[in-house]
Protein backbone atom coordinates (compact mmCIF):
# COMPACT_ATOMS: atom_id res chain seq x y z
CA UNK A 1 0.00 0.00 0.00
CA UNK A 2 0.98 3.66 -0.67
CA UNK A 3 0.67 6.41 1.83
CA UNK A 4 0.63 9.75 0.01
CA UNK A 5 1.01 11.64 3.46
CA UNK A 6 4.09 10.33 3.82
CA UNK A 7 3.45 8.11 7.02
CA UNK A 8 4.99 5.07 4.96
CA UNK A 9 5.83 1.54 6.97
CA UNK A 10 9.80 0.60 6.84
CA UNK A 11 10.91 -1.89 3.96
CA UNK A 12 9.72 -5.13 4.41
CA UNK A 13 10.05 -7.60 2.13
CA UNK A 14 6.38 -9.55 0.99
CA UNK A 15 7.01 -13.17 2.58
CA UNK A 16 5.18 -15.76 -0.14
CA UNK A 17 5.07 -19.02 1.67
CA UNK A 18 8.29 -18.47 3.88
CA UNK A 19 10.27 -17.34 0.51
CA UNK A 20 11.01 -13.93 0.68
CA UNK A 21 10.47 -11.61 -2.00
CA UNK A 22 13.15 -8.91 -2.40
CA UNK A 23 12.56 -6.20 -4.69
CA UNK A 24 14.34 -7.36 -8.05
CA UNK A 25 11.99 -10.22 -7.81
CA UNK A 26 9.00 -8.14 -7.13
CA UNK A 27 10.52 -6.46 -10.32
CA UNK A 28 10.26 -9.46 -12.57
CA UNK A 29 7.04 -10.86 -11.00
CA UNK A 30 4.92 -7.74 -12.16
CA UNK A 31 6.67 -7.49 -15.09
CA UNK A 32 6.09 -10.60 -16.35
CA UNK A 33 2.70 -11.20 -14.99
CA UNK A 34 3.41 -13.92 -12.44
CA UNK A 35 0.04 -14.97 -10.60
CA UNK A 36 0.82 -16.09 -7.31
CA UNK A 37 2.72 -13.41 -6.23
CA UNK A 38 0.11 -11.25 -6.95
CA UNK A 39 -2.46 -13.84 -4.81
CA UNK A 40 -0.03 -13.64 -1.78
CA UNK A 41 0.06 -10.06 -1.90
CA UNK A 42 -3.34 -9.21 -1.85
CA UNK A 43 -3.26 -12.26 0.84
CA UNK A 44 -0.59 -10.09 3.30
CA UNK A 45 -2.13 -6.64 2.52
CA UNK A 46 -6.23 -7.61 3.19
CA UNK A 47 -9.15 -7.01 0.59
CA UNK A 48 -9.89 -3.89 2.59
CA UNK A 49 -6.55 -2.35 1.83
CA UNK A 50 -6.79 -3.06 -2.17
CA UNK A 51 -10.29 -1.83 -2.28
CA UNK A 52 -9.16 1.69 -0.16
CA UNK A 53 -6.04 1.77 -3.04
CA UNK A 54 -8.65 1.27 -5.91
CA UNK A 55 -11.06 3.58 -3.95
CA UNK A 56 -8.23 6.54 -4.27
CA UNK A 57 -7.12 5.49 -7.74
CA UNK A 58 -10.82 6.12 -8.84
CA UNK A 59 -12.33 3.04 -9.21
CA UNK A 60 -15.84 2.54 -8.12
CA UNK A 61 -17.25 -0.33 -9.56
CA UNK A 62 -15.75 -3.02 -7.09
CA UNK A 63 -19.13 -3.19 -4.73
CA UNK A 64 -19.60 -6.82 -4.16
CA UNK A 65 -19.29 -8.45 -0.83
CA UNK A 66 -17.98 -11.52 -1.44
CA UNK A 67 -14.26 -11.07 -3.32
CA UNK A 68 -11.47 -12.73 -2.41
CA UNK A 69 -7.98 -13.30 -3.23
CA UNK A 70 -8.93 -13.67 -6.94
CA UNK A 71 -9.80 -10.18 -7.59
CA UNK A 72 -5.97 -10.05 -8.26
CA UNK A 73 -6.61 -12.18 -11.24
CA UNK A 74 -9.82 -10.96 -12.70
CA UNK A 75 -12.30 -11.60 -10.42
CA UNK A 76 -14.23 -8.67 -10.36
CA UNK A 77 -15.33 -6.29 -12.92
CA UNK A 78 -13.56 -2.55 -13.56
CA UNK A 79 -14.31 -0.60 -16.62
CA UNK A 80 -11.79 0.51 -18.76
CA UNK A 81 -12.14 3.77 -18.63
CA UNK A 82 -11.53 3.50 -14.74
CA UNK A 83 -8.32 1.74 -14.92
CA UNK A 84 -6.94 4.24 -17.40
CA UNK A 85 -7.79 6.51 -15.11
CA UNK A 86 -6.28 4.65 -12.14
CA UNK A 87 -2.87 3.72 -14.62
CA UNK A 88 -3.00 7.81 -15.42
CA UNK A 89 -2.25 8.56 -11.45
CA UNK A 90 1.11 6.69 -12.07
CA UNK A 91 1.55 8.77 -15.30
CA UNK A 92 1.27 12.02 -13.45
CA UNK A 93 3.23 11.08 -10.67
CA UNK A 94 0.56 10.21 -7.93
CA UNK A 95 -2.18 12.63 -8.47
CA UNK A 96 -5.07 11.44 -9.79
CA UNK A 97 -6.92 13.30 -12.45
CA UNK A 98 -10.60 12.79 -13.21
CA UNK A 99 -11.37 11.86 -17.06
CA UNK A 100 -13.90 14.02 -18.51
CA UNK A 101 -15.18 13.92 -22.06
CA UNK A 102 -15.58 17.82 -22.52
CA UNK A 103 -13.80 20.50 -21.51
CA UNK A 104 -15.14 23.06 -22.46
CA UNK A 105 -18.06 24.82 -24.92
CA UNK A 106 -18.06 27.84 -26.65
CA UNK A 107 -19.98 29.89 -29.36
CA UNK A 108 -18.27 31.12 -32.56
CA UNK A 109 -17.58 34.28 -30.73
CA UNK A 110 -15.59 32.81 -28.14
CA UNK A 111 -18.23 33.00 -25.64
CA UNK A 112 -18.17 29.95 -22.88
CA UNK A 113 -21.60 27.94 -22.96
CA UNK A 114 -19.99 25.50 -20.78
CA UNK A 115 -17.00 26.43 -18.73
CA UNK A 116 -16.12 24.07 -15.65
CA UNK A 117 -14.28 24.98 -13.03
CA UNK A 118 -10.88 23.26 -13.31
CA UNK A 119 -10.72 19.71 -11.79
CA UNK A 120 -8.98 18.94 -8.02
CA UNK A 121 -5.74 17.15 -8.65
CA UNK A 122 -5.72 15.00 -5.32
CA UNK A 123 -2.45 13.33 -4.43
CA UNK A 124 -3.45 9.49 -4.10
CA UNK A 125 -0.03 7.75 -4.25
CA UNK A 126 3.52 8.37 -2.76
CA UNK A 127 4.64 9.94 -5.91
CA UNK A 128 8.07 8.06 -4.97
CA UNK A 129 5.83 4.67 -4.94
CA UNK A 130 4.19 5.74 -8.23
CA UNK A 131 7.61 6.59 -10.00
CA UNK A 132 9.10 2.84 -8.41
CA UNK A 133 5.85 1.24 -10.14
CA UNK A 134 6.19 3.08 -12.91
CA UNK A 135 10.07 2.11 -13.06
CA UNK A 136 8.95 -1.58 -12.97
CA UNK A 137 6.46 -1.37 -15.76
CA UNK A 138 8.76 0.17 -17.97
CA UNK A 139 11.31 -1.80 -18.09
CA UNK A 140 11.13 -4.16 -20.93
CA UNK A 141 14.40 -6.29 -19.54
CA UNK A 142 12.33 -7.15 -16.75
CA UNK A 143 8.89 -8.56 -18.59
CA UNK A 144 11.42 -10.07 -21.35
CA UNK A 145 11.14 -13.85 -20.32
CA UNK A 146 7.11 -13.62 -20.33
CA UNK A 147 6.54 -11.58 -23.45
CA UNK A 148 9.60 -11.46 -25.78
CA UNK A 149 12.21 -8.22 -26.10
CA UNK A 150 9.49 -6.99 -29.24
CA UNK A 151 6.78 -7.48 -27.33
CA UNK A 152 3.58 -4.75 -27.84
CA UNK A 153 4.73 -2.72 -24.86
CA UNK A 154 7.94 -2.36 -26.19
CA UNK A 155 8.52 1.19 -27.46
CA UNK A 156 11.32 3.44 -28.72
CA UNK A 157 10.07 5.99 -25.81
CA UNK A 158 10.23 5.61 -22.16
CA UNK A 159 6.69 3.86 -21.80
CA UNK A 160 5.51 1.94 -18.66
CA UNK A 161 2.83 -0.33 -19.45
CA UNK A 162 0.64 -3.95 -17.99
CA UNK A 163 -1.18 -6.64 -19.86
CA UNK A 164 -4.31 -8.72 -18.53
CA UNK A 165 -6.20 -11.37 -19.52
CA UNK A 166 -9.40 -12.98 -17.88
CA UNK A 167 -10.71 -16.82 -17.69
CA UNK A 168 -10.91 -18.60 -21.08
CA UNK A 169 -9.73 -15.20 -23.00
CA UNK A 170 -13.04 -13.76 -22.68
CA UNK A 171 -11.65 -10.13 -22.25
CA UNK A 172 -7.59 -9.10 -22.95
CA UNK A 173 -6.61 -5.72 -22.75
CA UNK A 174 -3.58 -3.60 -22.82
CA UNK A 175 -3.30 -0.12 -20.45
CA UNK A 176 0.13 1.95 -21.22
CA UNK A 177 1.35 5.60 -20.32
CA UNK A 178 4.04 8.29 -21.12
CA UNK A 179 4.78 10.96 -19.13
CA UNK A 180 1.98 12.87 -21.86
CA UNK A 181 -0.75 10.17 -22.64
CA UNK A 182 -2.39 6.72 -20.87
CA UNK A 183 -3.73 4.28 -23.80
CA UNK A 184 -5.92 1.46 -22.70
CA UNK A 185 -7.04 -0.93 -25.25
CA UNK A 186 -9.60 -3.63 -24.91
CA UNK A 187 -10.37 -6.80 -26.76
CA UNK A 188 -13.10 -9.52 -26.65
CA UNK A 189 -16.37 -10.36 -27.90
CA UNK A 190 -19.58 -8.39 -27.31
CA UNK A 191 -21.90 -11.16 -26.23
CA UNK A 192 -18.80 -12.54 -23.73
CA UNK A 193 -17.85 -15.59 -25.78
CA UNK A 194 -14.51 -16.85 -25.55
CA UNK A 195 -12.01 -15.90 -28.10
CA UNK A 196 -9.56 -18.36 -29.13
CA UNK A 197 -6.81 -18.08 -27.37
CA UNK A 198 -5.91 -14.36 -27.94
CA UNK A 199 -4.29 -12.51 -24.52
CA UNK A 200 -3.95 -9.31 -23.86
CA UNK A 201 -0.61 -8.95 -25.66
CA UNK A 202 -1.61 -10.56 -28.75
CA UNK A 203 -5.10 -9.33 -29.30
CA UNK A 204 -4.62 -5.48 -27.55
CA UNK A 205 -1.25 -4.89 -28.45
CA UNK A 206 -1.58 -4.85 -32.39
CA UNK A 207 -3.75 -1.98 -31.63
CA UNK A 208 -2.01 -0.49 -28.57
CA UNK A 209 1.46 -0.31 -30.12
CA UNK A 210 0.53 1.76 -33.47
CA UNK A 211 -1.93 4.36 -31.59
CA UNK A 212 1.37 4.87 -28.94
CA UNK A 213 3.78 5.15 -31.93
CA UNK A 214 1.58 7.96 -33.66
CA UNK A 215 0.40 10.19 -31.02
CA UNK A 216 2.08 13.31 -31.69
CA UNK A 217 2.45 14.02 -27.92
CA UNK A 218 4.54 10.90 -27.22
CA UNK A 219 7.27 12.45 -30.26
CA UNK A 220 9.53 14.00 -27.40
CA UNK A 221 9.83 10.99 -25.87
CA UNK A 222 9.78 12.49 -22.88
CA UNK A 223 11.08 10.23 -19.73
CA UNK A 224 9.18 9.95 -16.47
CA UNK A 225 10.70 12.62 -14.18
CA UNK A 226 12.18 11.25 -10.91
CA UNK A 227 10.80 12.74 -7.76
CA UNK A 228 12.89 13.68 -4.68
CA UNK A 229 13.50 10.65 -2.48
CA UNK A 230 14.63 7.66 -4.73
CA UNK A 231 17.88 6.25 -4.26
CA UNK A 232 19.88 3.92 -5.84
CA UNK A 233 21.81 0.56 -4.31
CA UNK A 234 23.54 -2.42 -5.52
CA UNK A 235 21.88 -5.28 -5.13
CA UNK A 236 21.85 -9.26 -5.08
CA UNK A 237 19.78 -10.10 -8.07
CA UNK A 238 18.60 -12.78 -6.11
CA UNK A 239 17.35 -11.54 -3.46
CA UNK A 240 17.31 -7.76 -3.65
CA UNK A 241 18.99 -7.04 -0.30
CA UNK A 242 22.51 -5.52 -0.28
CA UNK A 243 25.39 -7.43 -2.52
CA UNK A 244 27.92 -9.72 -0.59
CA UNK A 245 31.20 -11.23 -1.61
CA UNK A 246 28.94 -14.60 -1.94
CA UNK A 247 26.54 -13.25 -4.67
CA UNK A 248 26.59 -12.72 -7.74
CA UNK A 249 27.54 -10.11 -10.01
CA UNK A 250 24.74 -7.25 -8.75
CA UNK A 251 22.41 -5.16 -10.47
CA UNK A 252 21.50 -1.13 -9.11
CA UNK A 253 18.25 -1.18 -7.95
CA UNK A 254 16.16 1.64 -7.18
CA UNK A 255 14.41 2.18 -2.99
CA UNK A 256 11.85 5.17 -1.83
CA UNK A 257 14.27 6.93 0.54
CA UNK A 258 13.60 5.13 3.87
CA UNK A 259 12.80 1.60 3.01
CA UNK A 260 15.70 0.60 1.65
CA UNK A 261 16.45 -2.93 3.13
CA UNK A 262 19.53 -2.81 5.38
CA UNK A 263 19.63 -6.63 6.07
CA UNK A 264 22.34 -8.69 4.16
CA UNK A 265 21.95 -11.07 1.77
CA UNK A 266 19.88 -13.70 3.42
CA UNK A 267 20.42 -15.91 0.10
CA UNK A 268 23.57 -16.11 -0.12
CA UNK A 269 25.27 -16.93 3.19
CA UNK A 270 28.05 -18.91 4.59
CA UNK A 271 27.96 -21.94 7.06
CA UNK A 272 30.49 -24.14 9.56
CA UNK A 273 29.88 -27.78 7.87
CA UNK A 274 31.70 -30.88 9.23
CA UNK A 275 34.06 -32.61 6.98
CA UNK A 276 33.42 -35.92 8.74
CA UNK A 277 29.47 -35.56 7.93
CA UNK A 278 28.94 -33.49 4.91
CA UNK A 279 26.30 -31.78 7.08
CA UNK A 280 26.36 -28.63 9.36
CA UNK A 281 28.68 -28.37 12.18
CA UNK A 282 27.54 -29.15 15.29
CA UNK A 283 29.36 -29.02 18.57
CA UNK A 284 30.23 -32.62 18.25
CA UNK A 285 32.45 -31.56 15.15
CA UNK A 286 36.14 -31.57 15.59
CA UNK A 287 37.36 -28.13 15.38
CA UNK A 288 39.99 -29.56 12.98
CA UNK A 289 36.96 -31.01 10.86
CA UNK A 290 34.99 -27.61 10.43
CA UNK A 291 35.15 -25.58 7.04
CA UNK A 292 33.35 -22.67 6.21
CA UNK A 293 31.42 -22.69 2.86
CA UNK A 294 29.58 -20.45 0.91
CA UNK A 295 25.93 -21.96 0.49
CA UNK A 296 22.79 -20.63 -0.93
CA UNK A 297 19.52 -20.83 1.45
CA UNK A 298 16.31 -20.23 -0.02
CA UNK A 299 14.06 -20.84 2.97
CA UNK A 300 11.78 -23.36 3.85
CA UNK A 301 9.98 -22.78 0.26
CA UNK A 302 13.13 -23.95 -1.18
CA UNK A 303 13.90 -26.20 0.99
CA UNK A 304 10.52 -28.13 0.44
CA UNK A 305 11.32 -27.82 -3.53
CA UNK A 306 14.75 -29.50 -3.30
CA UNK A 307 13.27 -32.58 -1.23
CA UNK A 308 10.55 -33.08 -4.13
CA UNK A 309 13.37 -33.30 -6.09
CA UNK A 310 15.37 -35.76 -4.39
Amino acid sequence: RSFPDGANPPYRPVNFDGQFWGPVSMRSALATSRNIPAVSALEQVGLGGLLEMAGRLGITTLTRPDYGLALTLGGGEVTLLQMASAYGALANGGYRVTPRAIAAIYDPAGKPIYEPAAPAFPTVVDPRHAYVLTDILADNAARTPAFGAQSALALPFPAAGKTGTTNDYRDGWIIGYTPNLVTGVWIGNSDNTPMAGVTGSRGAGPIFKPVMLAAPMNAAGTPFARPEGIVEMEVCPVSGHPRGEDCPPGRTEIFVSGQVPAEPCPVHTRVEVCLATGKRATEFCPTESVEVRAVEDYGPLGDAWAAAQG
